[in-house]
């Protein structure tokens, strides 16, 4: 078989083919270093070598263009050395093609090779001479498409810069809008404070009023029994004065105020202000301390209490209790609205409220002693770490009904939804048949107590102590005991026994045994009670703490 021979043309053409996938390649495998480059270098290489970066490009468009200069400058003197032929023009080729041609009808092989010789350098001088220009233009081509290529990835590497700078911003004006709004809230909030201290001079002169009958009362006894009647019944005021008492009470508007974050009636919050100078310095023992006590974190300055309340009212009700207005009843129905009403850390005896108005009102902190507030409406009210002493929120049968209502429209309930008593200290305090769905007991202690026939559906106990208080008839549905001590000898069966039927499910918690030390050791026990308290109310049962072991079903 004869061996094809390759033609000048055909080594010309795969030749250039292979040098153009080259330039593909070389141009490709230029773009991906770039690329990997850019993507782990980020925007901040390209900004501080941008200037490396711009004369590296420079530099080899300047080489290319420099040698390709220097090839077609120096063109003929290279082509004479390489191939013999300076001159690579096509019109070359044809007196060596004649002559080959001649010489092969003549027959004569030696003149036919030479001039096939000829032929061919002619042919690869002409492509060597085109190959070189097509690398020369190709390398300029990819290099300034690769500059244009980088100049505007990093021109949008840039705008993304520009454009995060921007969200920045935009995210600090809307914090500063979201500011400006809580201080234009706080405006508003204070500006109703400013006309609810307006009408506290009303206030004032009311307690000049009481203050005079006080003394007009005080007046018509003897020295020896002055002392048994420091008290006005509101039922031997005139009229006039009743009504300006109710009508203030109305006036005044609940609002939110500024929260200064110091309770100076508090005993363990200014204990917190004292150890905050050595927080840093004993974090354990102020975590210790915080979790006994129960201390919130530091709070922001300017900050508005969490809901609406009137200090007016809490005020109004301090000149009451001051001026030995103990019943209320009378005031209640002619109209005494103490919603809202603001008075923590005071101390509250001997008050009776049937009827009154105490929605939202805050007692927080506060001492009550024999206060007896059965049919009160006391919704969402705060008692968080009061301290109540033989005192009652129990629904009033006839029996109890003071005057001016009626006992045969008995018994009056006691409203107490979602009323929040965390942390407070009960002695003997009485909710029977009080509405109590969702109220709070967490982390209450509980010496004795009754919750007879009262209805605590989703009211929580979560970390109470219940030492002696009686559930009979209560209704506990999804009522939540989780870390509450209860004692007895089977408390779950206990509980489940005194509840009212199928309210307490017994399965959703498991009991486990305390020792007494660790009961006494909880601040809030340790604090208020001693052992032969516990022990006296306990009647011999020991104390268990429940765990919550499954969820609650709707």
């Amino acid at each position: 078989m004869a061996e094809r021979d390759e033609t000048p043309g055909d080594a010309a053409g795969t030749t250039a083919s292979g040098l153009g996938a080259w330039t593909g390649i070389l141009v490709f495998g230029f773009g991906i270093a770039a690329g990997f480059l850019v993507a782990f270098s980020g925007l901040a290489f390209l900004e501080d070598g941008a200037g490396l970066i711009v004369l590296v490009f420079l530099s080899a468009l300047f080489v290319v263009a420099l040698l390709g200069a220097l090839l077609f400058l120096a063109r003929k003197p290279i082509l004479r050395r390489v191939f013999g032929h300076a001159e690579t023009e096509i019109e070359r080729l044809a007196r060596p093609l004649a002559q080959m041609a001649e010489r092969a009808v003549e027959r004569d092989a030696g003149g036919a090779t030479k001039a096939a010789r000829e032929v061919v350098s002619l042919a690869l001088a002409r492509y060597a001479w085109i190959t070189a220009r097509r690398w020369i233009i190709a390398s300029l081509t990819a290099l300034i498409a690769a500059m244009a290529a980088l100049a505007g990835t990093a021109l949008l590497f840039k705008q993304n810069q520009l454009i995060a700078a921007q969200s920045e911003l935009l995210r600090e004006q809307n914090g500063r809008i979201a500011e400006q709004t809580t201080l234009l809230t706080q405006d508003v909030q204070l500006a109703e404070a400013a006309r609810n201290a307006a009408l506290a001079v009303e206030i004032t002169g009311i307690a000049a009023r009481l203050g005079a009958a006080l003394d007009t009362i005080e007046g018509t006894v003897t020295a020896e029994a002055r002392p048994l009647f420091n008290a006005i019944d509101p039922s031997d005021l005139d009229r006039e004065l009743v009504l300006r008492i109710t009508s203030i009470s109305r006036a005044t508007q609940p609002y939110r105020f500024l929260d200064l974050g110091v309770r100076a009636q508090d005993p363990g919050d200014k204990t917190r202000h004292a150890m905050l100078r050595r927080r840093a310095d004993l974090p354990r023992t102020y975590g210790r301390m915080a979790a006994a006590f129960a201390w919130p974190e530091e709070e922001t300055a300017n900050r508005l209490i969490d809901r609406p309340a009137s200090p007016e009212r809490g005020q109004l009700l301090t000149v009451l209790l001051g001026a030995g207005v103990h019943n209320l009843e009378t005031l209640n129905l002619a109209g005494l609205d103490l919603s809202f009403a603001y008075l923590p850390n005071a101390d509250i005896a001997l008050l009776t409220g049937l009827g009154a108005r105490l929605s939202y009102a805050d007692l927080s902190g506060s001492y009550l002693t024999e206060v007896d507030l059965g049919g009160a409406a006391l919704e969402n009210a705060r008692f968080r770490g009061a301290q109540f002493r033989r005192s009652t929120f129990a629904a009033v049968p006839p029996e109890r009904t003071r005057a001016p209502y009626l006992p045969q429209n008995a018994p009056y309930s006691t409203f107490l939804a979602g009323a929040d008593f965390d942390r407070s200290v009960q002695f003997g305090t009485d909710f029977s048949g009080a509405l109590l769905t969702a109220a709070s007991f967490d982390g209450a202690v509980f010496l004795g107590g009754r919750f007879d026939a009262a209805a605590l559906g989703a009211a929580t106990f979560r970390g109470a102590v219940l030492i002696g208080t009686s559930f009979a008839g209560a209704e506990l549905k999804s009522a939540d005991f989780d870390g509450a001590i209860l004692f007895g000898h089977d408390v779950l069966a206990e509980l489940t026994a005194a509840a009212a039927p199928g309210s307490f499910v017994a399965g959703r918690f498991r009991a486990e045994q305390v020792p007494l030390d660790e009961v006494m050791a909880l601040n809030a026990v340790y604090q208020n009670l001693e052992a032969s308290e516990i022990a006296a109310a306990a009647a011999g049962g020991t104390p268990f703490r429940l765990v919550r072991i499954q969820p609650f079903d709707e």
